[in-house]
């Protein structure tokens, strides 16, 4: 019976203070924190953060998992235009992804806009990088290298790395290969870039945060009608509310949730799963049960 492997994407955990904005600014007025900061969903920033591992060790109760892999916006440290007082990349790493039964490796999001040296010093590893497990290969693309941030929207988007693509694909020929990034779009990709992608037959399809919803799409002719799929997040939706901004309002699309990869030498299958949890919002109390969807086989 041909050997089965597990691996989980989760994205968009955006760890901050437990204090709100306004809160930190009366502590200290040197400090930018989101508007976003503070609770969550009924949730205080740690609390959000034991659901991601809580969630993590039960899937891995489940059926052992091989890896996770997070793909971005651990925070919303936007570093160094927040001048946070702590660093919450390293922050998640310690509370969540150290704790955990299985390697975890993690990209940087927008947010985590933290040069290499010191996301090298924190996790051990650049911000672009490959992870092996057995017949597959997921490259861990860096799409937000411009660093530090200067704003509130985090780093500015850079395009795929054409030769660190390039050279993946001929020195993992063969396996099968999943591209891996906090944010995908068309304006990210040479035409090279999106040649390598189209005529390479290991290429299965392409995950990403960012968005925080899950969805499926089909890139198109361009890219060789390869899949991309949104693997949500642990995350909100922010809505402007005469002229106030929130990021406190509910809705299912927004249900915290994440990936699952499974395959064996002859299939691969991948889902969404939102676990089953009780929200508190602006608009009310909401309870979603366990739900899938977004599935595919490839």
């Amino acid at each position: 019976m041909p050997k089965k492997h597990r691996v989980l994407l989760v994205s968009d955990m955006h760890y901050t203070t437990e204090e709100t904005h306004a809160e930190m600014k009366r502590l200290d007025p040197t400090v930018n924190t989101s508007v976003a900061a503070g609770d969550a969903f009924g949730y205080t920033q740690r609390e959000k953060i034991e659901k991601v591992y809580e969630a993590i060790v039960r899937e891995h109760g489940i059926s052992p998992l091989d890896a996770v892999l997070v793909l971005g916006d651990l925070s919303i440290d936007d570093y160094s235009f927040r001048n946070l007082p702590l660093n919450y990349c390293k922050k998640f790493k310690e509370d969540c992804m150290d704790r955990l039964p299985c390697p975890a490796y993690a990209i940087p999001g927008n947010h985590d806009s933290y040069p290499t040296e010191i996301w090298q010093e924190v996790f051990g590893y650049g911000r672009q990088f490959s992870v092996e497990v057995d017949d597959a290969v997921f490259l861990m693309m860096d799409v937000f290298a411009d660093v530090p941030a200067n704003s509130a929207s985090g780093s500015h988007s850079t395009l795929f790395d054409e030769a660190f693509l390039r050279n993946a694909l001929e020195a993992y020929k063969g396996k099968k290969i999943f591209l891996c990034a906090h944010h995908v779009s068309e304006n990210l990709f040479t035409d090279e870039t999106k040649r390598l992608i189209r005529e390479s037959e290991d290429v299965v399809c392409l995950f990403r945060g960012h968005i925080h919803k899950n969805a499926v799409y089909d890139l198109g002719e361009d890219f060789g009608h390869k899949t991309l799929i949104d693997i949500g997040g642990y995350a909100y939706n922010g809505f402007c509310i005469e002229k106030r901004w929130t990021f406190n309002i509910f809705d299912f699309a927004w249900a915290w949730g994440y990936q699952i990869l499974e395959w064996d030498e002859d299939s691969v299958h991948t889902y969404h799963l939102k676990p089953a949890m009780h929200y508190k919002a602006e608009n009310g109390e909401f309870d979603v049960e366990e739900t899938v969807s977004g599935e595919c086989n490839f």
